[in-house]
C-alpha cells in the first residue's frame, strides 16, 4: 500500500472533483459552484426551512441539465414527491416529466439498519446504472426513533454511518447530500439548536444551515466546512423551485 502521496497524485485527487450545481445562482455562488463530489454535506434546520426542498431542486436541475444520468434519493423521512420534481423541472422546458422520473434509484429504508445497508446495494449497482448524486433525507429519524434517549449510543451509531458514506463518496466520487433536523442542546445556560447528528459528525463534512425567513425567504448559512470559506446566501422557495431574491 501507498501511504505517501507525491504532488501529481494530489493533482489527480483534486482534478476528479466535480461539483453539481442547484440551478440557483445564490446558492451556487456560495457552494463554490455547487456540491462537491468525494464529499459529504450535511444540510439541516428546523421544520420548513427548505432542507427537502433544497433536495428536490438539486435532483430536478441535476438530472435536467444530465440527461444520460441517474440520482439516488434515499427517502428516509417519507418527503419525496414526483410532483415536486415535476413542477420543478417544467421551469427549464422539459414538458414530460417521467423521463427525469425514472431516473431516479428511490430507496425507502423502515429501520436504520436498512438505511446503513443501502451503501452496499449502491456499491453493488455502481457501474451498471451512471449515478453520481446521491441525497439522504434525512440522516438521523430512524436513528433518533431506534436509540431514543440512548444519546451516546446514537450518536456512535451515526457516526458510523457518516463515515461510510464518507468514504464511498471518496472511494466512487459521487456527491452525498444529507440533511438532518434539529434539537436544542444547552450551553453556559443558554439554547442551541444544532443538528440532531452534532454530536457524531466528522469534521471532514461540510455543514450548512438553513433558516426559514418572512414568507419565502430562505438562509443558507456555510456553518463548517474544510472546502469553503464561512458565508451566507438568500433564496426563495418558489412553485418552480428554488431562485434568487430579486
Amino acid at each position: 500500500m501507498k501511504v505517501l502521496l507525491d504532488v501529481n497524485d494530489l493533482r489527480d485527487l483534486w482534478s476528479r472533483v466535480f461539483r453539481i450545481a442547484t440551478g440557483c445562482r445564490a446558492l451556487d455562488r456560495l457552494l463554490g459552484g455547487g456540491f462537491p463530489s468525494s464529499h459529504v454535506t450535511i444540510v439541516y434546520g428546523e421544520r420548513s426551512s427548505g432542507k427537502t426542498q433544497l433536495c428536490h431542486q438539486l435532483i430536478a436541475h441535476h438530472l435536467t441539465m444530465n440527461p444520460q444520468l441517474f440520482a439516488v434519493y434515499v427517502d428516509v423521512d417519507l418527503s419525496f414527491s414526483p410532483q415536486r420534481v415535476a413542477s420543478i423541472v417544467s421551469r427549464y422546458g422539459v414538458m414530460d416529466p417521467k423521463n427525469v422520473l425514472s431516473r431516479i434509484l428511490y430507496y425507502k429504508p423502515t429501520t436504520f439498519e436498512e438505511q446503513v445497508h443501502v451503501v452496499d446495494l449502491l456499491d453493488e449497482a455502481y457501474g451498471k446504472v451512471p449515478y453520481s448524486l446521491i441525497i439522504v433525507d434525512s440522516i438521523s429519524t430512524l436513528a433518533r426513533g431506534e436509540y431514543g434517549m440512548a444519546v451516546v449510543e446514537m450518536s456512535r451509531a451515526l457516526s458510523s454511518y457518516i463515515r461510510k458514506l464518507q468514504d464511498y463518496a471518496f472511494k466512487r466520487n459521487v456527491v452525498i447530500v444529507a440533511t438532518d433536523n434539529v434539537r436544542l442542546m444547552k450551553l453556559q445556560n443558554k439554547e442551541l439548536l444544532v443538528p440532531v447528528s452534532s454530536q457524531a459528525i466528522e469534521i471532514s463534512t461540510t455543514h450548512l444551515r438553513l433558516i426559514r425567513g418572512p414568507g419565502t425567504k430562505r438562509i443558507c448559512r456555510v456553518e463548517a466546512s474544510p472546502l469553503l470559506p464561512e458565508g451566507e446566501a438568500l433564496f426563495l422557495v418558489e412553485e418552480q423551485g428554488l431562485v434568487d431574491c430579486l
